[in-house]
């Protein structure tokens, strides 16, 4: 069963290496890039987030089990976000990565 997460926990958990505590078996050892974060119903904060194995064809929006799922990027470009930002300013905490990445994702021009 996969875990349903919040951003802001999720943040943490790759900033400390420990993402893959959080992976079903058949994740672990999965290349970051091919796995995609998608969010129950919509993206946002205070959304729940799960994982899922890239599979060609995955649009943004996808339904799993009567759920619909809003995509909000892979957990590389995750990891490159938080550095990004981290690097802007390194005492940002977790919860206000999430809203700078969210609004990165929604804003790429912003």
């Amino acid at each position: 069963m996969q875990v349903a997460m919040k951003l802001d926990e999720i943040i943490k958990a790759i900033r400390r290496n420990a993402i893959n505590d959080f992976l079903i078996e058949e994740m672990s050892d999965t290349d970051y890039e091919k796995i995609i974060l998608y969010g129950e119903y919509s993206v946002g904060i205070d959304t729940n987030y799960r994982f899922f194995k890239f599979k060609r064809g995955m649009k943004e929006i996808l339904n799993d089990n009567g759920i619909t799922y809003e995509r909000l990027c892979s957990l590389k470009e995750l990891g490159f976000l938080i550095d990004y930002y981290l690097s802007k300013y390194d005492r940002k905490t977790d919860d206000v990565l999430a809203i700078d990445i969210i609004d990165h994702i929604q804003n790429p021009d912003f």
